[in-house]
């Protein structure tokens, strides 16, 4: 996989659609039934002894069979915010005992044998690594690889970091968890102290684990690397992880897939810098928004605000094509991503018309039905994946070639209509409303064969060859007052007598 002209580009044909985040807690529980108001999501990393599944020890396999199956092309991972599911209560007491329960949400760092963590369980030692935790992360990213999925890769998750207690008690450089001298306080917020690799542990430590990460899937083809799920930090921390990761490909002779997630600050002053912009290959836009009335909602760097905050963050259809074009036009050799819970069809439609690649959202595990609402027997479609199905099916089936060669082209006033072009060979135009459209073709093309593609069924419908003007233009009208997408193909130009 590569980024071409923007896109995610394999053998030809964009990959394009609906990524799925990991769970990082909740679950269900043998003890005392599932959290209800936690809907579970896959965790590669789980382990649940004796038990293989959705919900449980995740069957690799299987799971991106169904990610194919049910046209989620993308996975974003990071370690899980705790261990022990005792801590699916949010309380914050310090267990007497050892007794987890399962499923484990297995952590990067392994357990040292020697000490008690908060969590009753021996203390981590963040010298070492666990195999379990990086054997499962490498056997997803080789079936991503096989398969055709993208596998975005979360180098660190910042929300135990700075939200509620009951989060960081049982985080693992937390001081009473792990056999280091971390030197982090032992409340939140605490992640400017996580990100200050000053300190001489904390900077090696950062150092060691960027590099087995990179060591494990080096190798990769469709792995992209980002820094953090939910990371506001400073500036300084995204130069240091960009700088090993440079490091690392000089050393290995290698080329990676970096993606770039921060706030729009921290985003923009590195995508300014001529010595680090060039590691960049995906632009992740998730921590700012225009809301409706166009005003710029964009929370700075390290002021250690929970990203929460995204939870707010409700634009328009018109306001995402805008945030998602802005940076397509200045960066158009970027891939672009975003998290976000989209409300409606219209919303995917103008994520993917401004030039977006793909939409990650918290997509779920639909439960079985029954009074504990116990995870599905198989891989189901997840609850939520059906608002970015139709287009994506459309992308797959008809529009993956020659979608690998166009970009957003300026048509009317932004609002209602938008279009994707190779101008004189390819036009993806969507109307926010229906109504008439004019499309003026380059010079010497004398017609143009018009489909029209249904975004609440997939249907496509032949609109025939519309009269073209002679300056080029091409007037046609949607079947009805909806919204609609329209398929223009220019005829070639005659050649010959």
């Amino acid at each position: 996989m590569r980024v071409t002209n923007g896109w995610y580009v394999d053998e030809g044909r964009v990959v394009w659609g609906l990524a799925q985040h990991n769970g990082i807690w909740g679950g269900y529980r043998e003890r005392d039934g599932w959290f209800a108001d936690c809907p579970i999501r896959p965790n590669i990393a789980a382990r649940d002894p004796g038990r293989t599944g959705p919900g449980h020890t995740e069957d690799l396999d299987r799971l991106t069979d169904a990610m194919v199956e049910h046209g989620v092309p993308g996975f974003e991972h990071c370690f899980g915010l705790w261990f022990d599911r005792r801590r699916d209560t949010h309380d914050t007491e310090r267990r007497a005992d050892p007794d987890a329960v399962p499923p484990f949400l297995e952590q990067p760092w392994p357990r040292s044998g020697g000490g008690a963590a908060w969590d009753g369980l021996p203390r981590y030692d963040l010298d070492r690594f666990n195999p379990y935790y990086f054997r499962r992360l490498k056997e997803f990213a080789d079936l991503c690889d096989r398969k055709g999925l993208v596998l975005f890769h979360d180098f660190y998750l910042q929300h135990a970091l700075v939200e509620v207690e009951a989060h960081y008690v049982d985080f693992p450089w937390r001081p009473a968890n792990c056999l280091q001298p971390t030197g982090m306080p032992d409340r939140v917020p605490a992640a400017n102290a996580f990100y200050d690799v000053e300190h001489p542990v904390r900077g090696e430590l950062h150092r060691r684990y960027i590099r087995k990460c990179l060591d494990v899937l080096g190798d990769n083809r469709n792995v992209v690397h980002l820094l953090a799920e939910e990371y506001t930090g400073p500036l300084s921390f995204v130069q240091f992880w960009l700088d090993e990761i440079r490091r690392w490909e000089e050393e290995n002779g290698r080329c990676l897939h970096v993606g770039l997630g921060a706030t729009k600050d921290v985003t923009d002053a590195v995508l300014d810098d001529p010595a680090r912009a060039g590691s960049i290959s995906t632009i992740d836009l998730r921590y700012w928004s225009y809301d409706a009335s166009g005003s710029l909602d964009a929370p700075r760097g390290g002021r250690q605000i929970p990203a929460r905050f995204m939870d707010g963050m409700r634009p328009t259809p018109s306001q995402l094509y805008r945030q998602v074009a802005e940076y397509r036009t200045r960066y158009p050799d970027r891939a672009l991503v975003i998290e976000r819970h989209l409300p409606s069809r219209q919303h995917v439609w103008a994520f993917l018309m401004g030039g977006g690649s793909m939409l990650i959202d918290k997509i779920h595990f639909p439960s079985d039905g029954s009074p504990k609402s116990l995870p599905p027997a198989d891989y189901a479609a997840p609850v939520g994946s059906d608002i970015a199905r139709i287009p994506f099916r459309l992308v797959a089936e008809h529009l993956a070639a020659p979608l690998a060669r166009a970009r957003p082209l300026p048509l009317g006033d932004g609002q209602e209509h938008w279009c994707l072009a190779d101008p004189g060979r390819f036009y993806l135009v969507y109307l926010l409303r229906g109504g008439p459209l004019t499309v003026r073709l380059p010079p010497g093309v004398p017609a143009a064969r018009c489909r029209w593609l249904d975004p609440r069924t997939g249907e496509v419908l032949e609109g025939g060859t519309p009269v073209t003007d002679p300056a080029g233009r091409v007037e046609v009208r949607a079947p009805d007052g909806q919204d609609w997408a329209l398929w223009l193909v220019p005829h070639p130009v005659p050649s010959g007598p």
